[in-house]
């Protein structure tokens, strides 16, 4: 029965998240920003959103380690899922047609991985998500920097967007504060697997699926730079939502909640950015030469799936 609700819980964030990240590109527009502040931070931050709050609300019901799954397994879903699309959208190879400006957000998201390393393994922990705060500036800072302003009017379709985009942010929010005690009910009923992997799993793949889809649509649109920015701007995003949820905790740091299960995910997380950031960093125009880059990354991905269950 958990299962069921978990699922209906699960389908109905998923539903929230891809209506607040419509509302939220028409509220980009109708501000008149530009391209690279609504895939890198507005979308990307909003599609993130059920990360954020389930979370938080693991620290909250005192379960951490599911917190820190949620987010590694995130993560790491998410860019699993770009090579997935790369293998599907073969004819284009957008990997091939990515912007190097993505080469900064890959850098880091490989040094907010390296800290995150040091601190699970006790190395200047009581810093990190200090650092993790200072990166997502950094980012901003480079999104910014970056950022072409771009003049659309869609006045008049729009009428209560603010009013939709906010009541669809609580409803969301709700969900997902549910979403996360099913989870931790569910890692309760299965003592088999830690935490971290329920965490991963269930709640990493399903917060995740706003950012599938809205990939997805800016793929089938040709749209490959949003795309990544969209990605890469979530996992940012994400590493900011868990250095927030550090401060949650009292008397010990998120860091030290990590077990062998979610170091997996990190580790396999550091693997397929290097390998992502080594498809945008060296051009080619052979597509084998991708393609084969894309199946190295679903293949560590799924390898970090089975060491789950081993």
């Amino acid at each position: 029965m958990d299962g069921i609700v978990f699922l209906i819980l699960a389908f109905f964030t998923i539903f929230t998240s891809i209506k607040l990240s419509y509302y939220g590109d028409v509220l980009a527009k109708e501000s008149k920003v530009g391209a690279a502040f609504v895939g890198g931070l507005l979308i990307a931050s909003i599609t993130s959103l059920p990360e954020f709050v389930t979370s938080i609300s693991a620290v909250v019901i005192n379960n951490p380690t599911l917190s820190f799954g949620d987010i590694v397994g995130s993560n790491m879903f998410n860019i699993f899922v770009l090579a997935v699309y790369n293998i599907y959208f073969f004819k284009s190879n957008f990997f091939r047609n990515a912007s190097k400006k993505y080469i900064i957000e890959c850098i880091i998201l490989l040094t907010d991985y390296l800290f995150i390393v040091l601190g699970c393994h006790n190395i200047l922990v009581n810093i990190i998500s200090i650092i993790l705060f200072f990166a997502y500036i950094i980012y901003m800072y480079f999104v910014f920097k970056s950022d072409n302003e771009e003049d659309s009017n869609i006045a008049g379709k729009t009428k209560y967007i603010v009013l939709k985009f906010i009541l669809t942010a609580v409803i969301m929010v709700f969900l997902s504060v549910c979403l996360t005690y099913h989870a931790d009910e569910i890692a309760h009923m299965y003592p088999k697997f830690s935490s971290s992997s329920i965490g991963a799993i269930l709640l990493g793949i399903t917060t995740s699926l706003p950012e599938v889809v809205t990939t997805f649509a800016l793929l089938k649109l040709n749209n490959y730079n949003m795309a990544i920015s969209n990605m890469l701007g979530s996992n940012i995003f994400n590493f900011l939502v868990l250095a927030i949820s550090d401060l949650f905790i009292k008397d010990n740091y998120i860091y030290n909640y990590a077990d062998k299960y979610s170091m997996f995910y990190v580790f396999g997380g550091i693997l397929i950015m290097i390998l992502f950031t080594l498809s945008i960093l060296f051009k080619s125009n052979k597509k084998f030469l991708y393609t084969f880059i894309s199946i190295l990354m679903i293949s560590t991905y799924l390898l970090v799936w089975y060491l789950q269950f081993v």
